[in-house]
């Protein structure tokens, strides 16, 4: 059995998943929060008041810029379009799709050899050690 600490491991995940989630999109030339939006139009067109409700619940990282630059770099990329409301266009899904099957192929690396029910116990557990810790969903 190990002796380094729930902290250790816990860190130690969170820094590799961190990793070969940056690498995934940076292989395709996205940052998080562009991966966000392309996420959030995923699931149909939205105005800029629903992409910043659908985006706000989701925590910051450092390498954010604001939904707003990021939401132009998409449109001039043409992976996004601007009309009445914001829309993926084809080549946005097709990235989208990419991206989707990379970040897929990092999440079966990481639950490996966990049978869906460890994972179930697992995600149990660290939501109850965050409200342990003062986290309210």
């Amino acid at each position: 059995m190990s002796t380094r600490t729930l902290a250790y491991w816990l860190a130690l995940v969170d820094r590799l998943v961190e990793r070969g989630f940056a690498g995934a999109l940076e292989e395709h030339g996205i940052t998080r929060m562009q991966w966000r939006i392309l996420t959030a139009l995923g699931d149909g067109p939205a105005t800029a008041d629903q992409l910043d409700a659908a985006l706000a619940d989701l925590p910051a990282y450092d390498d954010d810029a604001t939904a707003a630059e990021q939401l132009g770099e998409l449109v001039e990329s043409g992976w996004v379009e601007a009309a009445d409301a914001y829309r993926l266009t084809e080549r946005g899904r097709t990235a989208h799709g990419h991206i989707l099957d990379a970040v897929a192929e990092l999440r079966t690396r990481v639950l490996e050899g966990i049978s869906p029910e460890e994972e179930q116990t697992m995600v149990a557990l660290l939501e109850r050690m965050a409200r342990n810790l003062g986290w309210e969903s």
